[in-house]
């Protein structure tokens, strides 16, 4: 049974999922690449690493959600990284988004080390993980899966198993892919309805409602309309994952040409400088280019009741 866990990668979606771990009540390590970011959890009663080598110290199971691909490279791979103290026995879990040739390169160094590996990634975004819903897909062992399923219970409201290690990487990258073109057509769309003349709150309401109705959509849509966009998934890491998108497909040889457009679009907004900001800041490269704001139209003004008393030609 697992008892003891470190969590690497304290950012949007670790911090939550690090959260939750100690709510179930496993005795918790965390380590992140800003120190800052860790004391929360050591006021809870986590210990904290200073290197993810020491991190992997005496724990049943490592887990980390890393920004991308150069990021594993180091806390995996590197000279104070994970594979420097892990030992035979232990169980690591990649729930980073990434190249499946990545996670297969984790898998292969793990297992000479005597250590079983998951890549385990996620759909969902900063308040999936904070309330535990997220979507998790797991590939590797299926013994090992079985052995830290209770785990991942406690972070998300699904797991699936995907089979063979790589193929939850390409699954995250497959959902991605089609997360991308969604908030591609949304942002194409709306920005049509309001070229168009439409009636924005209306649009809304049909696209909650009609046959191509999605969370998502919905979601950002209405934050669109209220010029909200504050972070769940960043802009500039859905411009990273349409890169790795591009890079797995081009190796399998299988055509993307709505992904192309899409990332152009995302290249744009990031140089316009909404890289920090929601997903769909998308849009508002398509804006720039149409010389149009999409917005809800303001709350219609209730006239004022008149407090005259009536004259008395008013009187009945």
């Amino acid at each position: 049974m697992i008892k003891t866990i470190s969590y690497l990668g304290l950012g949007t979606m670790g911090s939550g999922m690090a959260t939750n771990l100690l709510k179930a009540g496993y005795q918790l390590t965390v380590w992140n690449r800003n120190a800052e970011k860790c004391e929360p959890f050591s006021s809870k009663g986590a210990r904290v690493a200073d290197t993810p080598r020491d991190a992997v110290r005496e724990v049943d199971l490592i887990i980390y959600s890393l920004s991308n691909d150069q990021a594993v490279e180091e806390v995996v791979f590197g000279a104070k990284g994970i594979l420097s103290e892990i030992n035979e026995g232990q169980i690591a879990i990649d729930m980073s988004t990434v190249l499946p040739a990545t996670s297969l390169r984790e898998q292969e160094a793990y297992l000479k080390h005597g250590v079983d590996f998951l890549d385990a990634p996620v759909f969902g975004s900063k308040q999936e993980s904070a309330d535990a819903k997220l979507w998790i897909l797991a590939a590797g062992n299926k013994a090992i899966f079985e052995k830290v399923k209770p785990v991942l219970e406690h972070l998300g409201q699904t797991v699936h198993y995907f089979g063979k290690n790589g193929n939850a990487a390409a699954m995250k990258l497959v959902g991605n892919l089609i997360v991308a073109l969604e908030m591609e057509a949304l942002a194409e769309g709306l920005v049509l309805a309001q070229k168009a003349g439409l009636d924005l709150k209306t649009v809304m309401e049909v696209a909650k409602v009609a046959d191509f109705r999605s969370p998502l959509l919905a979601s950002n849509g209405q934050n669109i309309l209220k010029r909200d966009f504050s972070t769940s998934f960043a802009l500039k890491l859905m411009l990273k994952d349409a890169g790795l998108i591009e890079k797995f497909a081009k190796n399998l040889q299988s055509p993307i040409p709505a992904v192309h457009v899409a990332k152009k679009n995302l290249e744009s907004a990031v140089a316009l400088g909404f890289g920090t900001e929601n997903a769909s800041a998308l849009i508002k490269a398509l804006e720039k280019e149409a010389g149009v704001e999409v917005k809800g139209a303001p709350r219609a003004k209730i006239p004022a009741v008149s407090q005259r008393q009536p004259t008395a030609a008013g009187r009945l």
